[in-house]
């Protein structure tokens, strides 16, 4: 929906730290997929654009995914499409303003590098004006920053999932997103890819029902169609969320997208929480990461599977946690000085003690 007071507004200390993860990935993402032989363009697109700038001069996504393209690509044979969708006029003028200042002589010419700015809601106009770009068949990566908006539609994101090199990034307040659900009921089962589960929630106490939809959000684009899913919570010190997703099919992508997360410039008052975490703690500084929760969901897992290999519990945390392969090790540590877990140094297998209050174990192997 149209802005709801002056554009453009102030950058909030969530966008600023989505902003500096976008902007590491897109340098990773052009000249990976431009460099392959497989393809000779891609594409941007995002759904809700804004203005292209903030009320402090701060650069908004659309020009920092122009200038990602023109600094690391240099190969001029190779054609980037950007697709920019909003529905306040104010942000598609302003954005068109924006987009000639910050870029006075066009990094490549029209034919190589088309940019096409639209007026309209994403959930109407993103899958035919990429259809009119002629985008399919090749990488596109959608961006659909719909903030309080509701999710986009199942089919869409089916058709990225199915689309060969793409990749698609959603994010939401997941209180926006309760209350979507909520209000429009049985027609937010479209939202899931017509999987009803996500009506328990009604019955969940409130503590728990954010949590419930956000776990069966998660799933439905699983099921859509994409391997990979990397997802976390934006949370400042006040504990007000942004919820973000990626999805891909490439287990490149995912550790690339990882590495910008982990990566990003600290924004003062942001940190980072897994959803999947039982005591949702949110990580505040990356300089010395906070392991507790990746210890945790380490110890669950054990619960869960049984003894495990080593490598295979790098594979979980890549997968399935908002955590890096490399953190796994120093997470396991206290887990075996403590007794929790024992560690077989020959095979490299980890299990879980069947009695926790055991004294901390002194023969076992400690990960290294």
């Amino acid at each position: 929906m149209p802005v709801d007071g002056p554009v453009p507004w102030p950058l909030v200390e969530h966008t600023a730290a989505k902003h500096n993860i976008y902007n590491r990935y897109l340098h990773r993402w052009f000249p990976i997929i431009l460099s392959d032989d497989s393809w000779n363009e891609a594409t941007y697109a995002e759904g809700f654009s804004g203005p292209g700038i903030y009320a402090a001069g701060e650069d908004g996504s659309p020009i920092i995914a122009v200038r990602a393209f023109a600094e690391e690509v240099s190969n001029l044979s190779k054609k980037a499409k950007f697709l920019f969708i909003d529905d306040d006029q104010r942000c598609v003028t302003m954005l068109t303003e924006q987009l000639t200042r910050a870029f006075p002589q066009r990094p490549r010419s029209l034919g190589m590098m088309p940019v096409v700015i639209r007026k309209g809601k994403s959930e109407d106009l993103l899958e035919r004006e990429l259809d009119d770009l002629g985008a399919w068949g090749a990488p596109i990566l959608a961006v659909l920053d719909s903030w309080g908006n509701a999710p986009v539609p199942y089919s869409f994101l089916q058709r990225i999932a199915d689309n060969p090199g793409s990749e698609v990034i959603v994010t939401f307040k997941p209180q926006h997103f309760v209350r979507f659900v909520d209000d429009l009921g049985d027609g937010a089962d479209d939202v899931f890819g017509g999987d009803r589960t996500w009506r328990q929630a009604s019955s969940l106490p409130s503590s728990e029902k954010r949590q419930f939809i956000l776990t069966c959000y998660r799933n439905a684009l699983k099921t859509a169609g994409f391997r990979y899913l990397l997802d976390f919570e934006l949370v400042d010190r006040r504990g007000d969320a942004l919820y973000l997703v990626f999805g891909t099919n490439h287990r490149r992508g995912l550790e690339k997208m990882k590495d910008s997360l982990w990566e990003v410039d600290k924004v003062f008052g942001i940190g980072f929480r897994d959803p999947r975490d039982s005591q949702l703690e949110t990580l505040f500084e990356f300089t010395d990461p906070e392991l507790n929760p990746l210890s945790r969901l380490l110890r669950e897992r054990l619960h869960t599977h049984g003894p495990t290999l080593v490598n295979d519990l790098c594979d979980f945390a890549l997968f399935d946690t908002v955590f890096r392969p490399q953190h796994v090790i120093d997470a396991l540590r206290p887990l075996v000085r403590s007794g929790v877990a024992v560690l077989d140094d020959g095979t490299r297998q980890i299990r879980r003690r069947s009695l926790i209050g055991l004294a901390p174990n002194t023969q076992g192997a400690t990960p290294r």
